[in-house]
């Protein structure tokens, strides 16, 4: 109950699998580390929230990227295994966050002497991931965004008119009156983002056809072995203090302000029912991005977590962009 590990991957003589503390910008930060072979390329996820830390349930659903991938997963400065009194709010910046990853980055192709690595960010972990690709694109095969933010003020607004027409159409007096009274976004509180939150997933924003927050994100978390019980209280702790810290500077996001191009392949998704990040914000910003190569797929059967509501799909989109990379990697090379 108490003690915190990684089950032990036995196919073959170079399987990895690790759950460890690294000290990165200066802070003890988790990393978990996962593949049957450690040669493998190394796919590194970027959690949403911020502060949704997934070590504690990632696992659960990576087991087939195992085969194909070095998984890493890192829980962020300020959140899940990573969350310290020890870090201060002053630390928690974009441009700190965004340092931490580069660093991780770094450590990760010293250590299992790759070039480059494949980065997939979620939500808010596509704020660090893009602004990643965007500083040290030499350390990056591609970039997988799921569920693009780009404009945190229009964002957030639409969200909550999607939320606020949700609650109208079903007749949800409780949830209408409610979001009437903490207003259109931005809040001062981030108990009005709860509140907005709370009716968001209950409508099907955040999870639409695979059970619940509850059965695909909490439960988990009491039932892998990376997090003991009172990690379960420290990945709550650390969403709070990862949103509050981060607030003010979260709504100044705006993508567009930069040059709209990258120079490694992108790959972008959305679930079709998320009102969390709704996806044509996100394929506005797609279509202007210039890219070595670039695609758009639609989850037809998912919200705001396309990887875990069609798992299967999901996998095989990972698969077949990163194989169609290679193949035009290779034909320009010839």
């Amino acid at each position: 109950m108490f003690i915190r590990k990684t089950p032990t991957i036995k196919n073959g003589s170079y399987s990895h699998s690790s759950l460890e503390a690294m000290t990165i910008g200066g802070v003890e930060q988790w990393v978990l580390i996962r593949g049957q072979d450690r040669r493998k390329p190394i796919l590194l996820w970027v959690h949403g929230g911020p502060g949704a830390a997934q070590i504690g349930f990632i696992s659960q659903y990576t087991s087939e990227y195992e085969k194909d991938f070095l998984v890493v997963n890192w829980d962020q400065r300020g959140a899940g295994l990573s969350f310290s009194k020890k870090i201060t709010k002053e630390s928690m910046t974009v441009e700190q966050m965004l340092n931490d990853l580069i660093e991780l980055v770094r450590v990760l192709c010293t250590r299992f002497q790759q070039d480059k690595v494949y980065i997939l960010g979620h939500s808010w972990g596509t704020v660090l991931s893009y602004l990643a690709i965007k500083r040290h694109p030499e350390l990056f095969h591609g970039y997988i965004s799921v569920s693009q933010i780009v404009n945190w003020k229009q964002l957030e607004y639409v969200s909550y008119e999607r939320t606020l027409q949700k609650a109208k159409e079903v007749g949800n007096e409780k949830a209408y009156t409610q979001l009437i009274k903490i207003g259109a976004p931005p809040w001062d509180k981030v108990s009005s983002e709860h509140i907005h939150n709370h009716w968001l997933q209950k409508f099907g924003g955040g999870v639409i056809h695979k059970g619940s927050f509850m059965k695909l994100f909490l439960l988990p978390l009491f039932k892998r072995s990376e997090y003991h019980l009172f990690d379960v209280i420290k990945w709550l702790k650390g969403q709070w203090f990862s949103k509050s810290s981060l607030k003010e500077e979260a709504e100044t996001i705006d993508l567009y302000q930069d040059d709209l191009s990258v120079q490694v392949p992108i790959a972008f998704c959305n679930g079709r029912y998320d009102y969390t990040c709704p996806g044509e914000l996100a394929e506005d910003f797609f279509h202007k991005l210039q890219a070595p190569a670039k695609k758009w797929v639609w989850f037809e059967k998912s919200a705001h977590t396309p990887m875990l509501e069609e798992e299967d799909f999901f996998h095989r989109f990972i698969l077949d962009t990163i194989k169609e990379w290679q193949k035009n990697l290779i034909n320009l090379e010839r």
